[in-house]
């Protein structure tokens, strides 16, 4: 089978990648039939699962091409610290206390590292060049992380066609930086 992703060198991702790709173009001739036609409400929710997968793709990318940045030995991130043996030197009150411990910087892997940390550190290590990329990233991740529905402040807005466009044209973006 001829790979949409071929220049991926993990052969479990690039089958993932162009498993889920797949169920993307099912989605869309889904979206596309008559089913569908006039259901404003099932038609957004069939988008809403597009846009998630597309940017669950655009995730793996990202975090894939950083990963072999690093030649998955992970990062040092001067934010990361792990505490080590906390004691309690002094009780302020309930919600306070002073304390004293042992500070490690933490390495993580790439794999452990969130979709909004993963285009952070892409910016910063110029994966992503420019800053208008690094925005559309950021805005995808936010229409991906409405699938938290505990987290949404109102009620979840409709999902259009332009939506989809968007994310598509992101990822689009998100394969010529990541394949070269």
């Amino acid at each position: 089978m001829m790979s949409d992703f071929n220049f991926v060198d993990n052969k479990i991702l690039r089958t993932n990648l162009d498993n889920t790709f797949e169920h993307i173009l099912d989605l869309v001739s889904n979206l596309e039939s008559e089913t569908y036609k006039g259901k404003v409400l099932l038609t957004s929710s069939l988008r809403k699962t597009i846009i998630i997968h597309t940017a669950s793709i655009i995730e793996a990318l990202l975090t894939w091409k950083l990963s072999s940045l690093t030649n998955d030995n992970g990062l040092n991130l001067k934010e990361e610290w792990q505490y080590l043996d906390p004691k309690i030197l002094y009780k302020i009150d309930e919600n306070n206390q002073i304390v004293g411990c042992m500070r490690k910087k933490r390495k993580m892997k790439t794999d452990e590292i969130d979709f909004n940390r993963i285009i952070d550190l892409c910016y910063k290590h110029k994966v992503i060049s420019s800053e208008q990329q690094y925005k559309n990233l950021h805005n995808v991740r936010k229409m991906r992380n409405k699938l938290h529905l505990a987290g949404l402040p109102d009620i979840e807005q409709k999902y259009q066609k332009t939506d989809l466009e968007f994310c598509f044209k992101v990822l689009v973006d998100t394969v010529k930086i990541t394949a070269n």
